[in-house]
């Protein structure tokens, strides 16, 4: 490979990231669907890469090879990042931003967050995706997304951390409930069942070490496993057991009948944070988005 076809290198990103030639001739006005699979038929063959990047799905669009796939890796913080900074450069309030974020996150700030930062930026198209903390993390260590917001608990390697705030965990009770003393040791917690979340949460992993660290480990009975806050107050007021959860805005709003304590110490400290790839470029918009997210924690 004597060269790079970087139009036909674009022309690909392009349409991997649109899903089908169609779209990303959508989305870039000087060309048409016919020429963008002209350009990515000349980067697999013509040009040297001698490798199939693309499968037609028929009128479900195009899906990625293993090899276009791993191409996609490569190329997407380069050509995602690019937009950003000539939309920054040029002064501009307008582009793309993508976002991954956790249930608890989508349900308890990004409504509001969206609302603010739309009245300044309502140019900005913004892609959103929902996904476990552990899928959120891995999103934006990889680049496929400009911004991470979820769970973390401590450090992150290949991660920047753009802005954090530490969740309140509180014990929640079924109705009626009433929990002990003021100051409870996680062995009278544990006289009750516990709904929990599954095990790659934040929140159930830092539980488990401080059991297993106290020798407790053993007298933790579970009553059910669920992946989100929400469920665990459904399960709790169905009478499983009693819960452990992070309280967020709405969630909060949620749980104004129900028994509230504070959780003995040791926990480790759990923060809600928006996090990106390291040496990733942010815009002023995604700036702006990271300051818009950090006034919410912090409140």
């Amino acid at each position: 490979m004597h060269h790079l076809n970087w139009n036909g290198m674009y022309g690909f990103w392009l349409v991997a990231r649109s899903g089908s030639f169609a779209e990303a001739a959508r989305r870039l006005p000087s060309t048409t669907a016919q020429a963008l699979h002209k350009r990515v038929r000349q980067l697999e063959w013509e040009q040297g890469l001698h490798l199939k990047l693309l499968r037609s799905r028929g009128v479900k669009g195009i899906e990625l090879t293993e090899a276009g796939q791993r191409l996609l890796e490569l190329v997407d913080p380069m050509f995602g990042g690019l937009s950003a900074l000539t939309a920054d450069l040029r002064k501009e309030d307008a582009g793309p931003m993508s976002l991954a974020a956790t249930g608890f996150v989508a349900n308890n700030y990004l409504p509001q967050v969206m609302k603010e930062f739309r009245r300044t930026y309502p140019s900005v198209v913004v892609s959103i995706r929902v996904q476990s903390e552990s899928d959120v993390i891995a999103a934006a260590c990889s680049g496929e997304v400009d911004l991470g917001i979820g769970a973390l608990a401590g450090n992150q390697d290949g991660l920047t951390v753009a802005a954090r705030a530490p969740l309140a965990i509180r014990l929640v009770g079924p109705v009626p409930f009433q929990w002990g003393g003021t100051r409870m040791t996680w062995s009278e917690v544990l006289r009750y069942p516990l709904v929990v979340h599954d095990r790659v949460s934040v929140l159930r992993v830092g539980l488990e070490q401080l059991l297993n660290r106290r020798s407790l480990l053993g007298k933790l009975t579970i009553a059910a496993e669920v992946t989100t806050p929400e469920l665990v107050l459904e399960m709790v007021r169905a009478g499983f057991g009693v819960g452990l959860i992070p309280l967020g805005p709405r969630l909060a709003q949620s749980v104004k009948d129900m028994p509230l304590a504070a959780p003995p110490e040791g926990l480790p400290r759990i923060d809600i944070a928006v996090f990106h790839k390291r040496h990733r470029y942010l815009s002023r918009y995604m700036k702006a988005l990271v300051d818009t997210v950090a006034q919410a924690i912090a409140e």
